[in-house]
């Protein structure tokens, strides 16, 4: 058995195509038991899922080009839903987590900017370590006194850092607040989707 996939955006390229005929399962069986789903996005490689490698696998195999597609497995039995109002429906579920992402990123791109200074800094600091060794009692007062202001910067960029990292900390409790949230929205999706009729046993 693959390990699962938590509830994020992940993305992948080379899909396949196939389908089957339909079948349909109570929404109570729906609800209490957490369906694993792979949700692509149309015309994209872009996913929204939650389940292993195998799941993944029988999904791409199942998708017809780049087609939107809602592949879940409930109680041992696989499905595809490829009704248009339901996966934009279920397509919307996610549209918060989306924006915290985009969030996420541009927060990595600054923790990223900020850990390039701090390494040039600590080589700088080691350039005036190694002149320290070999420096006059003039020169090695004033390469300190460089040392010490090189501290004070490391210092700064690294209280950027840490008030940097509490903040992804917050958007990370946040987005596993809101996968619980879509989560539960789509089995509710699904089981509405199922009774209706518009689930395709595929195995």
């Amino acid at each position: 058995m693959q390990p699962p996939f938590s509830a994020n955006r992940i993305f992948f390229a080379g899909l396949a195509a196939a389908s089957a005929a339909a079948m349909s399962l109570p929404h109570e069986a729906v609800a209490a038991d957490r369906t694993s789903y792979i949700l692509f996005e149309p015309g994209s490689d872009s996913v929204s899922m939650s389940g292993s490698t195998e799941d993944l696998r029988r999904a791409r195999a199942l998708r017809a080009g780049r087609e939107s597609l809602l592949f879940f497995r409930q109680d041992g039995a696989a499905y595809v839903i490829r009704d248009p109002a339901t996966l934009r429906a279920a397509r919307a579920l996610f549209e918060p987590q989306e924006t915290l992402g985009s969030q996420q990123s541009q927060l990595g791109s600054q923790q990223s900017a900020l850990g390039a200074r701090q390494a040039a800094l600590g080589a700088e600091q080691a350039r005036l370590g190694a002149r320290q060794a070999n420096a006059t009692p003039r020169e090695q007062e004033e390469l300190g006194r460089q040392q010490e202001e090189l501290g004070r910067r490391q210092d700064e960029l690294g209280r950027q850092q840490d008030a940097l990292g509490r903040q992804q900390d917050a958007l990370g409790r946040e987005q596993d607040r809101l996968a619980r949230i879509a989560q539960d929205k789509l089995h509710a999706l699904i089981g509405d989707a199922m009774r209706r009729g518009l689930a395709q046993r595929v195995d």
